[in-house]
């Protein structure tokens, strides 16, 4: 398997060609900064590998993103193409959710968990791609989404390679 200074690297060469194609195509800050934060968010921090336990580099969101890692086996939803970035974007809405359920009955936010469950769904419902902010939304899992599948494509590459020495 790829060790984790492969994968930061192999992700960073690839999400910076892919970000200068979409810079060139399309010039519209509100696609390529989403897109390339997207990207780096899910190569740097929340990575496909995050069920194996949080990186020191992830700072304080190491204490959030521990639960996830005991959550998750590897290799099991985490590295799939399609469920691995919405398991970590599911987490990440109900954790969010218990935030502010939990800051609201402490009294920190005048906010209930029931206005963050039901703004989320009209959110969802509501959702118009001509939209900035639902754009903008889209090119952020975009780019999560695409660093995580070269993610996975690498695991299966190098798994690839490994079959291929051990048999000759």
């Amino acid at each position: 398997m790829a060790m984790g200074k492969t994968h930061d690297g192999f992700n960073l060469f690839i999400g910076a060609v892919l970000t200068g194609g979409l810079i060139g195509y399309q010039h519209s800050l509100i696609v390529w900064l989403p897109f390339i934060f997207g990207w780096l968010f899910s190569t740097l921090v929340f990575s496909p590998d995050t069920d194996l336990m949080p990186k020191k580099r992830t700072g304080i969101l190491q204490f959030f993103l521990y639960p996830y890692s005991i959550l998750f086996k590897h290799r099991g939803l985490s590295h799939g193409l399609i469920t691995g970035t919405l398991t970590r974007i599911t987490y990440s809405v109900l954790l969010g959710g218990l935030l502010v359920f939990v800051l609201s009955k402490m009294g920190y936010i005048d906010f209930a968990a029931e206005g963050y469950w039901s703004g989320l769904v009209e959110f969802v419902r509501e959702y118009d791609y001509d939209k900035t902010v639902y754009k903008s939304l889209s090119w952020l899992y975009i780019g999560m989404a695409l660093a995580d599948a070269c993610h996975i494509f690498l695991d299966w590459l190098s798994g690839v390679f490994s079959k291929i020495r051990r048999n000759y």
